[in-house]
């Protein structure tokens, strides 16, 4: 016997209603954003990269109308700030600055983070920043040359340093290491900061950072820049040559960042921030302040994105496998 109930057909109404209100809160809810302020998390300490793209994007996104609230989660090379947004309500009040590596490179060392990034999507490129190879002002080495010399005449005794495992820092080095042939062991820090700080107290004999870390101190002469890693040389330090030109044919190795947000975010809100992220890295302003340490804004589709992460993550692989780099979950 078939029996029919009658209220299949209300909840299945009930329900469709539901989906349909839902449906018209979340676009009345895009139309108006924002309507609170926005929180923007910066996974690493402050005074690196990440406090400039923070600054930026902070004020741009401020003139929609509401405050934006800088959040430093530091730890963990970036999970612990990008574990926070993932768990965060996809309504566009929350949302990221990660770098690049914490995408294409720490999910593949890492199942915290694999996990993190399987709840979390990309907004925006926000910029892209050249990495200098760097020593202390008192090696004896003035030329890149001279460093890879020196290192093969000391194998295994130096240690160089890296804002943290996984970081671009990190996997910079150890391509530098493989296609140099040299041999150096890591010295891990909780972001470039700290790092920065025991490079120039020789506690370590090198490091590749980005420019925003490191240029004042080069200028300042605490530092020497033996090197760009970029395809061409810096705007920033035009007489620094790269590693491509001098002793690593094709070497490249570049630094960006992004925008990231929860993964829902309504389209209408995405539709919102896009465009007004491409007006401030476009801006005077913006490109003379972050040029300034070497950083070229930019700004870009969200599937932009997931494509250079993909092509990334296919080159660090190879990197990671031949270095034999691991993480503790």
């Amino acid at each position: 016997m078939l029996i029919v109930s009658w209220k299949k057909p209300f909840a299945s109404l009930a329900c469709g209603l539901g989906l349909l209100a839902a449906a018209q809160t979340g676009a009345a809810q895009a139309q108006t954003y924002p309507d609170k302020p926005i929180n923007l998390v910066a996974p690493y300490p402050p005074g690196g990269a990440t406090d400039l793209y923070a600054r930026s994007v902070a004020a741009g996104l401020g003139e929609l109308g509401q405050s934006v609230i800088v959040d430093n989660r530091a730890g963990a090379s970036g999970i612990i700030g990008a574990d926070y947004v993932s768990r965060a309500a996809p309504d566009g009040y929350t949302m990221l600055i990660g770098a690049s590596s914490m995408f294409s490179v720490l999910p593949l060392l890492s199942k915290r983070m694999d996990g993190v990034y399987q709840k979390i999507e990309p907004v925006s490129i926000l910029g892209f920043n050249p990495s200098y190879v760097v020593v202390p002002a008192t090696l004896p080495v003035n030329t890149i040359q001279e460093l890879i010399a020196f290192l093969k005449q000391h194998p295994g005794k130096y240690g160089y340093g890296s804002a943290g495992a996984g970081t671009s820092q990190h996997v910079f080095m150890e391509l530098f290491k493989q296609r140099a042939g040299v041999d150096l062991f890591p010295v891990q820090y909780k972001g470039s900061s700290p790092m920065v700080v025991d490079l120039i107290a020789e506690r370590v004999v090198m490091a590749i950072e980005q420019g925003p870390a490191v240029l004042s101190y080069i200028k300042a002469g605490k530092l020497k820049a033996l090197a760009v890693t970029t395809a061409k040389r810096s705007e920033a330090l035009p007489n620094v040559p790269t590693l491509a030109e001098t002793v690593l044919p094709n070497f490249e190795a570049v630094t960006w960042f992004a925008l990231y947000a929860p993964k829902g975010i309504p389209k209408n809100v995405v539709d919102k921030v896009v465009p007004q992220i491409a007006k401030t890295m476009a801006s005077k302003e913006v490109k003379e302040r972050l040029g300034s340490v070497g950083v070229e804004a930019a700004s870009s589709t969200p599937e932009d994105v997931v494509k250079r992460q993909a092509a990334e993550t296919a080159m660090w692989k190879d990197v990671i496998t031949k270095s034999k780099i691991s993480l503790e979950d």
